[in-house]
């Protein structure tokens, strides 16, 4: 590497020299402070590693002089999602591509030559001469991983994280307004958005939803692991993974499970226990109205309407999706 930079040096001196570039002597002193520097710097960080070699210049000729480094190709300039503009070593005839943990902002480079063969197969195939090309990779990395709970709210979530959701830490109003939503447990979700005023937006299924910080705080996800829940066949929907037991008015179109527990008082419980549902009872659920209520279910063989509130009283275990 130190002989790189020596090389670099020289063909800076040559190119500026004969370029006429102003202020040479300065200009050479920011090199060469890029150069100590083998990370994705920022402006600030070149002025700090100036000042550690007792030289302080201006941050206008500093990001001069790095616009003249990249001009010359000296030096590359990245601009991450909601980052910072940072500069990175450009050496010739080599190429790297970047993954960004948006957690601790840490930055990956990667090198893989099947990727690199696959574009270029990709540009002849669809008539396109490729001229250059960078890939960048937004997620996070797996030390951030490993200081993640596995369950985390969704408020906390980043944006372009997919998940399932698993908790629901909310009263029965909240639930049905939720269930209202057609979001329910076991669902894999995907955040749009997230951040405007506490606002979450996701994405479930085909429907957009818009989440205040107030109930996204309720609902606890898992991240989804997309290799272990995804088969060779890419058509393949992903697994669902659900807890063990959820109300009745959480469950999908074509779940069924096992009653758990009958809640609810007087009047309303004894109806439920006389149309049959009681614990150990396989249900099923067959549909949803339009507006979401009534739920149509299939109990011991017959077919039964619920309201979304009544169902909300039925504890539910060892759910599936069941062909019918």
């Amino acid at each position: 590497m130190t002989n790189t930079h020596e090389q670099e040096k020289k063909q800076f001196k040559r190119l500026f020299q004969q370029q006429g570039v102003d202020r040479f002597a300065l200009r050479f002193q920011v090199l060469e402070a890029f150069l100590k520097l083998e990370h994705h710097v920022t402006i600030k960080d070149i002025q700090v590693q100036l000042e550690n070699d007792g030289i302080k210049l201006d941050e206008g000729f500093v990001l001069n002089s790095m616009e003249l480094l990249c001009r010359f190709g000296f030096a590359t300039k990245i601009e991450f999602d909601d980052k910072e503009t940072q500069y990175e070593h450009r050496h010739l005839g080599l190429h790297h591509d970047h993954m960004v943990c948006t957690k601790c902002g840490s930055i990956l480079e990667f090198k893989d030559e099947a990727i690199e063969k696959q574009q270029l197969k990709l540009a002849d195939a669809y008539g396109f001469h490729m001229l250059q090309h960078k890939m960048e990779i937004y997620g996070i990395c797996s030390k951030c991983m490993e200081h993640r709970r596995s369950l985390v709210p969704l408020h906390k979530a980043k944006q372009g994280e997919k998940l399932i959701i698993k908790e629901f830490d909310a009263g029965k109003n909240m639930q049905l307004r939720l269930s209202s939503m057609g979001l329910k447990i076991g669902d894999l979700i995907e955040i749009v958005s997230a951040g405007f005023g506490g606002q979450v937006v996701i994405a479930a299924g085909e429907n957009r939803l818009v989440l205040g910080k107030g109930m996204a705080e309720k609902i606890s996800v898992q991240p989804f692991d997309r290799a272990s829940t995804l088969s060779h066949d890419s058509h393949q929907e992903p697994k669902k993974v659900f807890q063990s037991s959820m109300t009745l008015s959480q469950m999908k179109t074509g779940q069924e499970g096992v009653i758990l527990k009958v809640a609810g008082e007087g009047t309303l419980r004894r109806r439920l226990l006389e149309m049959g549902i009681n614990r150990g009872s396989t249900i099923y659920v067959e549909k949803y109205a339009p507006l979401k209520d009534p739920i149509e279910l299939v109990i011991k063989g017959y077919h039964i309407s619920l309201r979304v509130e009544e169902a909300a009283n039925i504890f539910v275990e060892n759910i599936k999706f069941k062909k019918r």
